[in-house]
Formats: structure tokens, C-alpha cells, sequence
């Protein structure tokens, strides 16, 4: 590590881990998290096996720093933050439409979570927890405010915003990772239309 001052030390430290961290999620998408070992992480990162050590005490840890850094809900949840005053349809159109973009923007971490997460339970209930939980929540409290009353007392809400979340995620992964945009060549803005509108004649139907 070069000799910095002491009161630079915290930032520096933070910018490596970053680089690190964006470096290891690249690779890992490409080559999976597996077959990777640390070496090789360190190599693509410029640094040596005995330096990436300085930063991250394993790799199972720099996987979790990874899963933190490049998580979807904060800007998820934000925008539904927005919403209050937003008629449902439109907000879920928006919500959907919003979703399908970060996971476009994130689709290396959607390939390493979809090839890892199975066989790490551990990294798949933190990254539950800390990611899915509050969005989960957030929707599901928006709802509660734009659902008739009658209607809402049928539903799990809970349930019902995570049924839209697994939706747009399932339609996401056939439709962008495993291929089924080649068979059905469908133009984004009608699959998230579809999904909103399977949504709303659905559980938020009056």
C-alpha cells in the first residue's frame, strides 16, 4: 500500500475496496464466483493475492461487500418514496418500467446473484433481508394507501408487492438472461406494460 497521509487513509482505504469490489463483480460475472480464485481477482484488480488481503479477509467476504454495493432497492425504494400523491396505474407502470431498467443497468450483479445465491444461503438471506425486505415493505405500504379498503382486506399486501417484485424479476431473467427474447422478440415498454397491467386487473383490481 503507498504511503499516504493519515488523514487520507479512511478515503483511500474505501476507494480500493470499491475497485475491488467492481473489479470482482465483472469477473465473477463473466467467469462465476466458483471457479474464480483470488489471485485472479487480485491480478485483474492490479494489486497482489497478499494486498487483496489487506482489504477483504476472504472471498466469501468481498462477495457480500459486492451484494452491498451494487444492491437495487435504495433507488427502488426512493422512487416510491415520490409516489404518494401519483394515481395507482401510473405508479405501478412507473414501478415496473423503473424495475426493468436498474436490473438492465445491473445485469452483472443479476448473473452473479442468479449463478450464486442458490448455493449461498447465508449471502441469500442477508442480501433478502437487507435488499428485499424494505423494498417489500415500501410497496406494500403504498398500496395499503391507494387499494380501496374492501380490496385490501383480501390481500396479504406484503404478498401481493412481493408478487410484483418476482414478476418483473422472473420476466426479466427468461426474457433478457436465459433467452427468450429470441423467441419472443417482445419490445420492452409492452413486456413492463403487460406485467403493470397483469398486476393492476389483478390484485389492484377494483
Amino acid at each position: 500500500m503507498p504511503k499516504i497521509p493519515a488523514s487520507e487513509r479512511e478515503a483511500f482505504f474505501e476507494k480500493r475496496r470499491q475497485e475491488i469490489s467492481d473489479v470482482a463483480l465483472r469477473v465473477w460475472a463473466e467467469r462465476g464466483f466458483g471457479t474464480t480464485s483470488v489471485a485472479a481477482i487480485a491480478d485483474a484488480a492490479g494489486i497482489s493475492k497478499g494486498t487483496f488481503y489487506l482489504y477483504f479477509e476472504s472471498k466469501d467476504a468481498l462477495l457480500a461487500d459486492v451484494f452491498r454495493r451494487h444492491s437495487l432497492a435504495p433507488n427502488l425504494v426512493q422512487m416510491l418514496e415520490t409516489l404518494p400523491h401519483v394515481p395507482l396505474e401510473e405508479a405501478v407502470h412507473g414501478f415496473v418500467r423503473a424495475a426493468w431498467r436498474h436490473l438492465s443497468e445491473k445485469r452483472e450483479i443479476v448473473l452473479l446473484a442468479l449463478g450464486e445465491l442458490p448455493s449461498q444461503i447465508d449471502h441469500a438471506q442477508a442480501l433478502f433481508e437487507r435488499v428485499m425486505l424494505p423494498l417489500n415493505a415500501a410497496l406494500a405500504a403504498y398500496l395499503e394507501e391507494r387499494i380501496p379498503p374492501e380490496r385490501a382486506a383480501k390481500l396479504a399486501l406484503p404478498i401481493a408487492g412481493r408478487s410484483l417484485m418476482g414478476t418483473v424479476l422472473f420476466t426479466f431473467l427468461t426474457q433478457e438472461i436465459l433467452g427468450a427474447k429470441r423467441s419472443f422478440p417482445i419490445p420492452e415498454e409492452e413486456v413492463t406494460s403487460t406485467i403493470a397491467e397483469l398486476f393492476l386487473r389483478g390484485v389492484a383490481s377494483r
